[in-house]
């Protein structure tokens, strides 16, 4: 029955991908977004030897997201996804944090920092006269999340005692490219095919983090 389910999830991001590339297809692809993360959520309980509610919650944060963003352009639902997507990270964070066995050196955890806040000072930099001012300082705030889920997917996918555990560091990577190509988009210039490189990027950052964590 799993692989009916892992099945499904995997038609139904195809047919996202499908209805990005055909613009006439709004209706299909708000669907079709919407069944993403409860499909995801659904085989991750059915792949893991001991499912989570930490990775659950993350998941259904990044539902929320997905639900919040097809009411753009409203003014709230930017800031409201980025709400959403924040806790869901948050919840990542902790998940991959309880799963590294081995304590990293300090100056690797300095060099997480270090890259976390410089990576999401350039990017607010290279958007700040475009974005609008309330949205500035939540917009930074989920720059460092997002930057500090990363550097744990990575820490978790160097130190981690799971043999799955790079997956992370992948989709962690996948994740932040594709916010950071929608912002871009949505602050500064369109992008060229941005439907199609957000959503393929989300979709796969997502699964990938989810496996990690499903076979840790």
């Amino acid at each position: 029955m799993r692989f009916v389910f892992a099945a499904l999830l995997a038609l139904d991001a195809a047919v996202q991908i499908f209805a990005c590339v055909n613009r006439n297809m709004l209706m299909l692809r708000r669907v079709s977004k919407c069944l993403l993360m409860p499909l995801l959520a659904v085989n991750y309980v059915m792949f893991a030897s001991a499912p989570s509610s930490l990775v659950i919650a993350a998941i259904l944060f990044g539902f929320a997201g997905d639900l919040v963003l097809l009411f753009r352009p409203r003014k709230w639902a930017f800031p409201a996804g980025i709400l959403a997507f924040a806790a869901g990270h948050v919840f990542y964070i902790i998940s991959f944090a309880r799963r590294i066995v081995v304590s990293p050196p300090w100056y690797i955890f300095a060099l997480c920092t270090v890259a976390t806040i410089a990576c999401a000072a350039t990017l607010t930099h290279y958007l700040w006269k475009c974005m609008p001012k309330k949205l500035k300082p939540p917009s930074f705030l989920y720059m460092v999340i997002i930057g500090s889920m990363v550097s744990t997917a990575i820490l978790f996918s160097l130190y981690g005692g799971s043999a799955h555990r790079w997956l992370a560091a992948v989709g962690g990577l996948l994740f932040a490219i594709s916010d950071t190509t929608l912002s871009i988009d949505a602050f500064h210039h369109p992008v060229r095919y941005r439907s199609v490189i957000v959503m393929s990027t989300y979709i796969l950052a997502q699964t990938l983090i989810v496996s990690a964590l499903a076979f840790s």
